[in-house]
């Protein structure tokens, strides 16, 4: 990188580097990755095998298989490292555990007691989750959006949703 004087940012050469997201930019050095900020500091001390861009304060890092949140300050989120982990989303994540999901937000909290078999990201308040073949939909207030659970419930469009419940559809509403 080099700077408005034309001066290089840092003295290393790292064999790779990328766009700033949030104050930090990814870098590559011996095939291990780590985070650069406008200041040449390092976010972390430790080398990850892999990492992602912050988004909402967050990145992605991993550790051999297994994959954590990291924020601006070079803290975990979590102590729990997952088997992967979507990008955070009106306030809260995915993660997967033990082969099933759940919800985790930027205080280390879980949105559910129930693990799921599937989850989707949230949107507009409500994310989709799969419990033993069939669909609901739950709020960022860990409730289900229906008593019932459909084995289909598409994208919300303009306030509804289409769900199936045996060989039937109806409309559900927010």
């Amino acid at each position: 990188f080099i700077n408005r004087n034309n001066k290089l940012l840092s003295d290393t050469w790292f064999d790779a580097v990328y766009d700033f997201y949030e104050g930090y930019a990814r870098v590559e050095l011996n095939r291990k990755w780590n985070f650069i900020n406008r200041n040449n500091k390092l976010l972390s001390d430790t080398w990850y095998d892999g990492v992602n861009i912050f988004s909402d304060g967050c990145a992605c890092v991993m550790l051999g298989d297994k994959v954590n949140f990291i924020d601006t300050y070079g803290e975990f989120i979590s102590d729990t490292w997952f088997e992967d982990i979507g990008d955070f989303s009106d306030g809260y994540a995915k993660v997967k555990l033990n082969n099933k999901w759940n919800f985790i937000n930027r205080n280390n909290k879980l949105l559910s007691d129930t693990w799921f078999d599937y989850v989707d990201s949230f949107s507009g308040g409500y994310a989709l989750v799969q419990l033993d073949g069939k669909l609901n939909s739950i709020g960022k207030d860990g409730k289900y959006l229906s008593a019932e659970w459909y084995y289909l419930v598409d994208d919300f469009y303009n306030g509804y949703a289409r769900g199936q419940s045996g060989d039937k559809y109806n409309f559900i509403n927010q």
